[in-house]
């Protein structure tokens, strides 16, 4: 039975990439503005869909340059729709045609910011482009606040954030949506205040900008700059047109068993975690594992006798050595920081197979050289999992310069040589082997910011790696290599997260557990989708 990957992954695209492929475009126009104009109406249609059946009036913010004249031109047509929209220069000036264009359609132009946002339904977000870098100018303070009481649209990328790192300034807009056009910027990839990403496929017509870029792609896709990877996990239900497309989830492997397949072909992960200071630990890691994937978990620790109690479809035993044979390791939720978890994690860095550290691992490995440098000599693949203040303490512990999320990222699994998940609202995968490539998954929400859910994300992509471990060595089946595997475990625990958040009065508290409990229903939903 052959089993497939689902999905895509979205490449982004740096600045100048996107001026390279417009230059071509914007020399052969049939009339001035025809590319503005057409992206525009992109934006025209993104504000319809945030507006659907609001009655409240509309504020363009334009500043001077190219994404100024967009929100104007979209403001002109939203004018044009019978909308009331409203405009202020935030630099005093705008592209002349675009707001002559706006002027015409009945739109007003404001000398101050409106007192009250309580009349807006909507505000368009055109005040800086791809090409602006670090935060908005201080006059704009007062702007940044206005915008939190209403939606949001930006134009290509929120202002005040930055297109190629997705570093947001100290000033900045945070958007309810982004519309961009030809091609995801890497913000898109990196910055969650761009909301909902939104990608409309403008050009001439034969010319489109999304086929420019991808016409140089192999230009630069291997010995340019890096290429950030981009995927939403839970799409927004949001009524958006079908000329409108939002970012993909990450590809998944199939669980499904083959008929040749049984409990030790499935994938058998081996899990240690918890002690008796954390015994949850143990079981929400397990649970994680238990219901990511048909194959068997194995756990060895001081909660056994607990694990198997609450999952007795487990094999349990006290000691690693134990434990069995198994196809990955996870090690690391609850399990101690002394010497003996050191010893055990020495011990499970010597094993081959691919290796997951997490938690309280981490801090091993902040601790003790020889463990940083054993994870840097296996033949092994190694998956480390830090959320953000374990990335700073590991980050520092192994001599890796301050950069950008993503930079730093990549630069610490160059050091390390093992692939770092670095954990947050947008998940990092940076593959050990390539330094000139990384994943970037947007959960889509923030429910899974919770106590235990990093242990249930470990259990499920303990369990992914086993089972892709399996089938890389049978001959014939499709394998999801290591990146493939953790972006679609990442994928998989986001969606759980955000069904269990849900309730019929809508989305509340998603604990821990009840991520576990939803694993099974978000790998069926991200498997059929």
């Amino acid at each position: 039975m052959e089993r497939t990957l689902v999905h895509m992954y979205a490449s982004t695209f740096t600045a100048d990439q996107i001026r390279a492929a417009e230059s071509p475009l914007l020399a052969a126009q049939a009339h001035p503005d025809q590319l503005m104009q057409s992206a525009a109406h992109a934006v025209f249609e993104a504000a319809e869909a945030m507006l659907d059946e609001a009655t409240g009036r509309v504020l363009v913010l334009a500043g001077p340059g190219g994404n100024g004249g967009d929100a104007l031109y979209a403001g002109a047509e939203l004018a044009l729709a019978g909308y009331r929209v409203d405009a202020l220069l935030t630099a005093g000036r705008a592209q002349e045609r675009a707001l002559a264009a706006f002027t015409n359609a009945g739109g007003q132009v404001l000398e101050a910011l409106p007192d009250s946002a309580f009349e807006y339904a909507l505000a368009i977000d055109g005040i800086t482009g791809i090409g602006g870098s670090g935060g908005l100018r201080e006059e704009l303070a007062d702007v940044v606040r206005w915008l939190r009481r209403v939606r949001v649209l930006s134009v290509d990328v929120p202002s005040g954030v930055d297109a190629d790192t997705g570093e947001a300034g100290e000033l900045h807009i945070t958007a309810d949506a982004t519309v961009t056009f030809g091609g995801w910027r890497r913000a898109h990839a990196l910055a969650p205040e761009c909301g909902v990403q939104l990608l409309a496929n403008i050009g001439l017509p034969g010319r489109p900008l999304h086929t420019q870029l991808l016409d140089t792609m192999p230009e630069w896709a291997h010995d340019g700059p890096t290429l950030v990877l981009a995927n939403r996990a839970v799409a927004d239900p949001g009524n958006w047109p079908d000329t409108l497309h939002l970012l993909p989830p990450a590809p998944v492997q199939d669980v499904t068993p083959g008929p040749a397949d049984d409990k030790y072909t499935g994938g058998v992960v081996g899990i240690r975690a918890g002690s008796a200071g954390y015994p949850g630990a143990a079981v929400l890691t397990v649970s994680g594992a238990v219901h990511a994937t048909p194959g068997m978990v194995r756990y060895a620790g001081p909660e056994a006798d607990g694990v198997v109690r609450v999952r007795p479809e487990v094999v349990a035993t006290q000691r690693l050595q134990d434990a069995g044979r198994v196809q990955a390791w996870v090690f690391g939720p609850g399990a101690g920081t002394g010497e003996d978890a050191a010893r055990e994690l020495a011990w499970a860095l010597e094993q081959e197979v691919p290796l997951l550290i997490d938690a309280d691992g981490l801090t091993l490995l902040t601790q003790h050289e020889h463990l940083r440098r054993a994870v840097a000599s296996r033949d092994e693949p190694t998956v480390l999992t830090p959320h953000d203040g374990e990335f700073l303490r590991l980050r520092e512990a192994a001599g890796v310069r301050e950069g950008t999320r993503f930079e730093e990222t990549l630069e610490l699994a160059a050091t390390l040589r093992a692939t770092i998940v670095r954990k947050g609202r947008i998940t990092l995968v940076a593959p050990e082997d390539d330094p000139y490539l990384i994943h970037a998954v947007d959960a889509g929400h923030s429910w899974a910011a919770t106590p235990g859910s990093g242990d249930v994300l470990a259990g499920i992509i303990g369990a992914h790696l086993a089972l892709s471990a399996a089938r890389a060595a049978v001959p014939g089946a499709v394998d999801a290599a290591v990146p493939g595997a953790v972006t679609g475990a990442v994928t998989v625990h986001a969606v759980a997260a955000w069904l269990a958040a849900q309730t019929p009065s809508g989305p509340a508290t998603a604990p821990a557990g009840r991520i576990a409990e939803h694993v099974r229903d978000a790998t069926a939903e991200v498997s059929h989708a």
